[in-house]
């Protein structure tokens, strides 16, 4: 019957795929939102030398009552600057004006610039000024280019007060202006994640779609699917106009997709369906329920277990569409009108699908003598490459990783994913040996410091908010020194699989030479220590006033981080409560030390 159902469906997709490329190909003359900070966050822009930080309004009046807005820091750089990299080219063949909103602290001149990434030659700039009587408050800013329909222009850059080297804090929002071309609107590549857009989602059925703003994370994009009251059972929605970038790479052993879901309701059942684009008729479906009400929930979708009354894997088939479907079986009618969200979808491969637990070796010497279990590190800073090794600096005959942190990127780290899950209860101590130049200036924000994290790598770009970290001070330089990293506390931990390796601290852009070698899981000498907790734990989160902190003992310092880095709170209390009601509204990290040395960090989101 479900097959049946699913065939049936397949006119009417047809019908909102015209509808689709209709819409798109009016919206192309229209006015673009690249990002108003809000629900359409279509275009990310990035600053160099400083990155952009979402704020609050810092003056949410006149023309601008948003609660969110950019902040960018100009620096003492005189070509410093904000950029956003599109898929492809603008549209300059109707609409030619780009408008966008600033509240700057000078009169000064801000310069639009429309550039090819390819060929630095092709470009056109304006400028717009704002006057004395603009300082301090929102004004509105207007670009008109000349039309042009071969513009090849795919980057967006803004100079906020270019003649000068004055380091200003400037905000801006509601960055708005001509489409991009229809030709951008790529097929998607596994993962899925919302973030760098433009993305087009196809409804069928009677679900509506769009990409918003995260209901729990301010910071995060996601799909939001509503199941309407008029929706069929078999409603749903496909991730693009039809055919994704690549073949989605099944194998005898590689199976599994898994989505994260918010629902309203726990026991929903969701399906995934995967088809091939060219033959409906060659599809596979499985579905699984959500467990958790109004929260997030990572689903794991199993394609060598069909959905009954569908058809099964065919390894010799061409998979490369995707649909999900939320409450299937279920109309609209019967249910109520529900909306779902949802994030994060990946294509789970080699021993990422259910890795087991287990306590073998783990270790590196950079010999590339067959020795190490770790055999893919990745360094990122900020793009993520694989780590290189490089001579040590006291020894010719040895090699070593080097930890180049190029300044570029606040949360500079080595990291790598294991093979498996670590079984802390009978192995829990990293060895590892770090040398820090005395020639790196840690007068400021670098500072001698080394940390090992432990994360879940499930968890993607989120991993971070469940990581465990031990941290340590750097005292020996120009040489080599060797630290424990003790994590018998989180014995009865099984959901860690990833190592992170920081070096010279975080959330600051101060570059540094560092080198480590010989990572090395060592077996447990003792035992759980009696003062450690397992897991730290925080509630309620979002949190308006009082944060209650649980699972840890002998709490030494709490610390709170914007999410670009900055540090907004310290203390060195004791106590498991928590004021934050002074905080503005935003997301945050907490990062709680107890007293043996061990850091626990959450996501926290202040409403």
């Amino acid at each position: 019957m479900c097959a049946q159902l699913l065939t049936k469906s397949i006119p009417m997709k047809k019908i909102y795929l015209l509808s689709i490329l209709l819409v798109a190909a009016v919206g192309l003359q229209a006015q673009y939102v690249y990002n108003d900070y809000a629900a359409n966050r279509n275009e990310t822009f990035k600053g160099w030398p400083n990155d952009v930080a979402i704020v609050a309004n810092p003056d949410a009046s006149g023309i601008n009552t948003g609660d969110s807005v950019a902040q960018w820091v100009r620096s003492t750089d005189q070509y410093a600057n904000v950029y956003s990299k599109l898929a492809g080219p603008i549209d300059l063949s109707v609409d030619t004006v780009f408008h966008m909103k600033v509240y700057s602290p000078i009169a000064c001149v801000v310069l639009l610039k429309l550039e090819d990434q390819a060929d630095g030659n092709q470009f056109v700039q304006l400028s717009d000024t704002i006057t004395a009587s603009g300082i301090n408050k929102w004004v509105q800013l207007d670009f008109a280019f000349a039309k042009n329909a071969n513009a090849t222009y795919d980057q967006i850059t803004l100079f906020f007060d270019f003649a000068s080297t004055a380091d200003n804090t400037f905000y801006f929002d509601d960055v708005e202006g001509p489409g991009i071309a229809a030709a951008s609107f790529h097929p998607y590549t596994l993962p899925i994640d919302f973030e760098t857009g433009p993305y087009v989602l196809t409804d069928f059925g009677g679900d509506v779609s769009s990409v918003v703003v995260d209901p729990t994370d301010p910071g995060n994009m996601v799909a939001q699917t509503i199941k309407t009251d008029a929706a069929e059972i078999w409603a749903g929605t496909t991730m693009g106009i039809n055919a994704l970038a690549n073949p989605i790479p099944f194998t005898a052993t590689d199976t599994k997709m898994t989505v994260r879901v918010w629902s309203p309701d726990a026991g929903t059942p969701v399906r995934l369906k995967v088809e091939n684009a060219n033959d409906p008729t060659i599809s596979v479906e499985t579905q699984t329920n959500t467990t958790v009400a109004q929260a997030w929930d990572t689903l794991v979708f199993d394609f060598s277990k069909e959905a009954t009354g569908t058809a099964a894997l065919n390894l010799a088939n061409t998979y490369n569409m995707a649909s999900i479907f939320f409450n299937f079986g279920t109309t609209g009618a019967t249910a109520g009108a529900k909306t779902y969200y949802w994030d994060d979808v990946t294509f789970k491969t080699g021993a990422s699908q259910g890795k087991p637990l287990a306590a073998t070796d783990v270790q590196d010497n950079f010999e590339n003598d067959g020795s190490a279990t770790i055999t893919d590190w990745k360094f990122q800073d900020p793009d993520l490459n694989a780590l290189k090794d490089t001579t040590d600096p006291t020894d010719a005959t040895n090699h070593v990783a080097n930890y180049d942190r190029s300044g570029a990127f606040a949360y500079t780290n080595a990291q790598a994913i294991l093979d498996h899950r670590l079984d802390l209860s009978k192995r829990n101590i990293f060895k590892l040996r770090v040398y820090f130049p005395s020639t790196n200036d840690y007068t400021g924000s670098l500072t001698p410091t080394v940390s090992v994290k432990l994360q879940n790598s499930l968890l993607g770009g989120n991993a971070w908010t469940t990581q465990t970290e031990i941290k340590d001070t750097v005292t020996t330089f120009d040489g080599w020194a060797t630290f424990e990293f003790d994590f018998s506390g989180i014995a009865d931990s099984v959901n860690y699989d990833q190592i992170v390796v920081q070096l010279g601290g975080e959330g600051h852009n101060v570059p540094g030479q560092f080198y480590f070698d010989d990572l090395l899981l060592e077996q447990s000498t003792t035992g759980i220590h009696n003062n450690i907790a397992t897991m730290m734990n925080v509630f309620p989160n979002p949190v308006v006033n009082q944060l209650q902190i649980s699972g840890i003992k002998n709490i030494e310092q709490i610390e709170i981080y914007s999410i670009t880095g900055v540090k907004v709170f310290s203390s060195q209390q004791t106590t498991h409560t928590l004021n934050v009601s002074s905080l503005p509204a935003g997301v945050y990290l907490l990062s709680v030390k107890n007293q043996d040395g061990i850091v626990f960090s959450r996501k926290i989101m202040k409403r």
